[in-house]
C-alpha cells in the first residue's frame, strides 16, 4: 500500500503536464516512482520508529510467530 501515493502523484503530474507522450515511458517512470517511494516511506517509518505501519498485528496472524532462538548461558 505504500506504493500507491507516490505512483498516483507521479502519474497525475506526468499526465497533467503532458511533456511525455509515450505510455510505455510513463508506465516505467510511474513504476519506478512507486518502488522508490515505497522504500523511502519504509525507511522514514523505521527512522521514526513507526515500524508498526509495516507489521501485521499479532491478532491477525493465522499461525502465531515462533519464538526466536535464545542463547543459553554456559554452565
Amino acid at each position: 500500500m505504500a506504493e500507491f501515493l507516490p505512483m498516483a502523484a507521479t502519474r497525475t503530474l506526468l499526465l497533467k503536464f503532458g511533456f511525455i507522450h509515450d505510455i510505455g515511458t510513463i508506465s516505467l517512470i510511474v513504476t519506478v516512482a512507486g518502488v522508490v517511494g515505497a522504500i523511502a516511506i519504509w525507511r522514514i517509518a523505521l527512522a521514526l520508529r513507526a515500524n508498526f505501519l509495516f507489521e501485521r498485528p499479532p491478532a491477525f496472524w493465522i499461525v502465531p510467530k515462533k519464538p526466536g532462538r535464545v542463547l543459553q548461558p554456559a554452565e
